[in-house]
């Protein structure tokens, strides 16, 4: 993902590097192991997750410097909480989507898969766009 960051018009393009986290979400074994950690209750088990040793706040840092050369404390605090909300429901859809969906009387598919990704994407472009007043693509 910071790979991704570091490319032209990234952070104009939300649902593309949305995709990237719920792409990697998709692996049974990786979600398997991250519910794991977490139900053991272990101290360790916050340094398992994909963005660990601050990677969630380097992320935030870098899309703060992207929009703003010189960005505030208030833009960075602003941009780690759009992203730690973003990846939490990406989490909790990942890990709970059989319950969810069901409970919705649907299946799981790639189709909703795909319509929850542009939902969670059009959700970020609208707090972007209120809280920061910038506008991104998608």
């Amino acid at each position: 993902m910071l790979e991704r960051l570091k490319q032209a018009g990234a952070l104009a393009r939300p649902t593309e590097l949305l995709a990237l986290l719920f792409r990697s979400l998709e692996d049974p074994v990786h979600l398997r192991l991250t519910m794991w950690l977490l139900a053991s209750e272990r101290p360790a088990a916050a340094h398992a997750l994909g963005l660990q040793a601050h990677g969630l706040q380097i992320v935030a840092h870098q899309v703060a410097s992207a929009l703003e050369p010189s960005p505030s404390q208030a833009l960075i605090h602003k941009v780690e909480l759009t992203l730690l909300t973003a990846v939490s429901a990406a989490y909790g859809y990942a890990m709970g989507k059989y319950a969810l969906v069901g409970s919705l009387g649907r299946q799981v598919s790639s189709e909703l898969d795909a319509a929850v990704l542009e939902t969670l994407a059009a959700m970020v472009q609208s707090h972007v766009r209120a809280q920061l007043g910038i506008e991104l693509g998608r």
